[in-house]
């Protein structure tokens, strides 16, 4: 479902490895029109099955290794009962002020909204009677 929506508008996801548990990991790339791909790995930490999960994100090659160079975050994904609905909560840090503003100007804001809206989008037809 992940490669349905987790990529801005214009792009495309393309999983290579998904395991989804703690200690298993996420290997994809967003790839634009012409073809590029951009590799990225997210590192699942800890997974409490319907609340959260925690992981840790960076940059890497087709192969999944890390860049260490390219800026890295943590990740904290909350999912919160609403109603009938779910909110989630994705708190996103940076090891500095310097590695955030890096991913700012790589279109860290404007990727993340369109990415956000692409799931709004798919979400209805998720739904069942």
């Amino acid at each position: 479902m992940l490669d349905q929506w987790f990529a801005p508008e214009g792009l495309t996801t393309q999983t290579k490895h998904m395991d989804f548990r703690e200690g298993g990991y996420w290997h994809y790339a967003m790839i634009t029109p012409d073809n590029q791909k951009f590799w990225n790995r997210l590192d699942y930490k800890a997974i409490s099955p319907i609340d959260s999960y925690t992981a840790n994100d960076g940059f890497c090659d087709e192969s999944g290794v890390v860049n260490p160079a390219m800026p890295s975050s943590a990740w904290e994904v909350i999912f919160t009962d609403q109603d009938a609905r779910t909110l989630v909560t994705t708190v996103v840090q940076y090891a500095s002020a310097e590695a955030l503003q890096t991913a700012v100007d790589m279109g860290l804001e404007g990727g993340m909204a369109s990415t956000l809206s692409r799931l709004d989008k798919l979400l209805p037809s998720l739904r069942y009677a």
